[in-house]
């Protein structure tokens, strides 16, 4: 009994997702933002005066950077919207009349903006691996590796998004929060900086707790590390993965709770 209502669930969230998949790959925001991936992928190709190692280290480091920060901003704003959208529009009046649980709902709106910006990266990344190919004649194992990288980086920023837009009041608050969020998850390394240079007690623990709650995406920026020769052993690219869906479920679990406390 208790599998056949799982089973049911999980198949009304990717219907719901495929439906989220299909608005959102016509909207404006896909598409502009991908746009703009493209282009400075692209861009790179102006440094052409350098000299050739330059040239391809700047090409990499410019097309690494441009689909990781436009993949990212597809899905802030995306996910920014997903749940307080679907009920500014009243959208979920229609759907929670129909046999649709809130945690249907839920997932599959998540499932369907990270299939999204999923589309993006691949579409953009073929593009930089492409260009890649044409420069240097091959492609290295570890650009498909920073590239996947950051496609758990979206994983981790979309359910965030879910998160905040499962309780806002606006698109726009939700949005500024998960993009806040997003740019002080870079920063966490820079946090313990601080922290030890602080030798106040109460602040010291506070920056630590901060540090805890917030997602360390520095996790997922391989560029700098593979720029510098590291080599990305298994066991920590395993230890990622587990990070990626332990926090995201935290943070979709805390969106099902949040969003079933609201009043409709």
């Amino acid at each position: 009994m208790f599998t056949e209502v799982v089973k049911n669930s999980m198949r009304v969230a990717l219907v719901l997702s495929q439906k989220s998949f299909r608005r959102a790959i016509r909207g404006k925001i896909f598409i502009v933002f991908l746009l703009f991936a493209i282009i400075m992928i692209f861009a790179s190709l102006l440094f052409e005066s350098l000299t050739f190692t330059a040239k391809l280290k700047i090409i990499k480091d410019v097309g690494l950077t441009g689909i990781s920060i436009f993949s990212g901003l597809i899905c802030i704003f995306l996910s920014g919207e997903a749940i307080v959208g679907e009920v500014e529009r009243k959208n979920v009046y229609i759907l929670f009349s129909k046999p649709v649980s809130k945690a249907s709902f839920i997932i599959g709106s998540f499932l369907g903006i990270v299939w999204t910006t999923l589309l993006a990266l691949l579409i953009s990344g073929i593009a930089f691996l492409m260009l890649v190919y044409l420069k240097q004649g091959y492609i290295e194992p570890q650009l498909l590796l920073t590239i996947g990288f950051s496609g758990m980086e979206i994983i981790v920023i979309t359910s965030i998004g879910v998160m905040f837009s499962s309780f806002s009041s606006s698109a726009t608050v939700a949005t500024l929060l998960c993009f806040s969020v997003y740019i002080l998850g870079h920063l966490n390394p820079q946090l313990a900086l601080l922290a030890r240079s602080i030798h106040n007690k109460s602040i010291k623990e506070l920056i630590s707790i901060t540090r805890f709650i917030l997602p360390n995406l520095d996790y997922f920026n391989l560029r700098e590390k593979i720029a510098r020769g590291y080599h990305i052993d298994p066991f920590t690219t395993g230890k990622i993965i587990i990070y990626t869906f332990i926090y995201s479920g935290i943070m979709l679990t805390l969106a099902y709770l949040f969003f079933r406390k609201r009043e409709l």
